[in-house]
């Protein structure tokens, strides 16, 4: 739907770099982590599991809910794998450091 809009738009300007990511070469991750975080309601994992919604989005909104949770910690293999799917889909360094705090200390 947005890019319908864009291009129908004579003021807007092609989207280039990080702004075409969708994240569809991290869908299999994105889709890895959803499913280990077992505090996700089963009607939160199903909406950021759906194909409408797409693997940046989904992962964006998963950092979201791990934020929110308060029983969400994170180990540092999970945080290691949530930077390595952020830097693929050429994410800036806030976005998965947001949720960096919650990771274990051991």
């Amino acid at each position: 739907m947005c890019g319908a809009r864009l291009s129908a738009s004579a003021a807007a300007g092609s989207l280039t770099g990080a702004d075409t990511e969708d994240g569809t070469g991290c869908l299999d991750a994105v889709l890895a982590e959803i499913d280990g975080k077992r505090f996700l309601a089963a009607d939160v994992c199903a909406a950021l599991t759906a194909r409408e919604c797409t693997p940046d989005l989904a992962l964006r909104l998963l950092l979201r809910a791990i934020t929110c949770a308060s029983d969400a910690p994170l180990t540092a293999e999970q945080y290691t794998r949530l930077e390595a799917i952020g830097a693929a889909m050429q994410y800036g360094e806030r976005i998965v450091d947001h949720v960096k705090y919650l990771v274990e200390q051991a």
